[in-house]
């Protein structure tokens, strides 16, 4: 009892500081991406970069803590220190639906906090875990997909995301994997059978927890990974952690941060503490890990910009040839590339997809898929084929471009390579995934 007066008192502190700082600005979550002088204004004075406290947010993890409660501590605190919490957020998702919200009295925070999906009388659950500077948002459509397959669904929010860029200067790994931790036994706990589903960190993170223990529980019935976070494209990330350890040396990207479900500015100290995560999962530590008898769906794309696919290929191999498993007939890889790229890295016996484009197809106009787009379907109202919202991040050093990626009315759309950048410019990195029906068709065969 006095652990759960605790935690209300604590969420009723934050709501009241978040009251103070209500937005006054005329933009809701949409309209702010059509306003380029706003765009720029919030870029180079960085209007949404910094949280509205000016302490540090803080994080506690007890396995005897409700998630009900976990939720209701998270969302305060997103209101507490997110400069766009009170923003209107007019849009309709299927996890809005099944809330029953009404969107035109949404804000932003009831979009980007993690949430809980319940059914009556039912023991099935999934996980999801999201991306780095991601919030929950990043599921809306899956989960909706996942409720309608009869599955009780949960997400979380990993300590530093949600609120504002400037929370992730200072984060630890930790912190992360704490959370995790906290989400996937409390799951384990509430729930008799589950599967756990991770994009690019959340991924990574799920990897760390099960192949650093020697037993898990059997409770766990899937993996289900969208581009995990296996190792760096970058081959300089190993200095992220060398340049965030100088003084005042803070951001490798500072951009306009109105995308309100995930930050655009970025830190050096939030690439160093995902570079030390995927050191303890790749293949040099592979003789200190634990693989265990769990299937595992695996979606990635060959040109992948922020994570080396490769390594992905090569983290599902080891976790497939486990000589003690016996599901490994249930694993699967789906690929957007080409086949002679993945098959070498790949056991022989491994089931891999690719899926095929008919020039007529929403997939032919998309110059490639990009790491920012596979749990994303093309109607998703703000990331999808008609969402406002233009991610253009890879034009920071070049103003004429970032311009007409953002403004003009026709733009390319795609994964963003060299190639691609040389020959298809502007192009607007892609975030929805043209094959949304084929990849909800093949993962409902895995968890039946």
């Amino acid at each position: 009892m006095k652990h759960t007066i605790k935690c209300m008192l604590t969420a009723l502190t934050l709501l009241l500081a978040a009251n103070v700082h209500a937005e006054q600005d005329p933009y809701n979550c949409l309209t702010i991406n059509q306003d380029f002088n706003h765009i720029i204004q919030a870029k180079k004075h960085g209007l949404y970069r910094e949280a509205m406290q000016s302490s540090s947010a803080q994080y506690q993890f007890d396995q005897t803590l409700a998630f009900s409660e976990y939720l209701n501590i998270s969302k305060a605190l997103i209101e507490a220190r997110n400069p766009h919490a009170q923003r209107p957020c007019p849009i309709s998702t299927a996890v809005t639906q099944v809330q029953q919200r009404v969107p035109h009295a949404q804000v932003v925070s009831d979009l980007i906090a993690p949430f809980e999906l319940r059914q009556p009388n039912n023991h099935k659950a999934i996980l999801l875990i999201h991306g780095l500077t991601d919030s929950p948002y990043l599921f809306h459509d899956l989960a909706g997909y996942f409720y309608q397959q009869g599955f009780n669904v949960r997400t979380i929010l990993l300590p530093g995301h949600g609120t504002a860029p400037a929370d992730l200067a200072n984060i630890k790994m930790t912190q992360w994997q704490q959370s995790a931790r906290y989400a996937i036994e409390r799951t384990i706990a509430d729930f008799e059978q589950v599967y756990l589903g991770g994009f690019s960190t959340g991924g990574a993170l799920i990897f760390d927890h099960l192949m650093h223990q020697a037993q898990v529980s059997d409770k766990i019935k899937g993996l289900l990974m969208w581009s995990p976070a296996s190792q760096a494209k970058s081959e300089q990330a190993w200095l992220a952690k060398y340049i965030a350890a100088i003084p005042f040396v803070t951001w490798l990207d500072k951009d306009a941060d109105v995308d309100f479900a995930k930050y655009e500015s970025f830190s050096f100290n939030a690439g160093a503490q995902v570079y030390s995560l995927m050191n303890r999962i790749e293949e040099k530590q592979f003789n200190t890990l634990n693989r265990h008898d769990i299937p595992l769906l695996l979606i990635a794309s060959e040109v992948d910009q922020t994570i080396e696919t490769r390594a992905s290929l090569k983290l599902a191999k080891f976790w497939y040839q486990n000589p003690d498993r016996r599901s490994q007939k249930q694993d699967k890889v789906i690929y957007y590339g080409q086949r002679d790229k993945a098959q070498p890295l790949l056991d022989t016996q491994q089931a891999l997809v690719i899926p095929s484009c008919k020039q007529t197809s929403l997939c032919a106009q998309v110059k490639e898929i990009a790491h920012t787009s596979p749990t994303n379907s093309p109607s998703n109202p703000h990331y999808g084929v008609d969402g406002v919202y233009r991610n253009c991040g890879h034009y920071l050093s070049k103003p004429d471009l970032y311009q007409a990626c953002k403004t003009q009315e026709q733009v390319n759309v795609g994964e963003t390579t060299a190639d691609n950048i040389q020959a298809f410019s502007p192009i607007k990195r892609l975030t929805f995934n043209p094959y949304y029906p084929h990849m909800l068709a093949s993962i409902g065969e895995f968890i039946q």
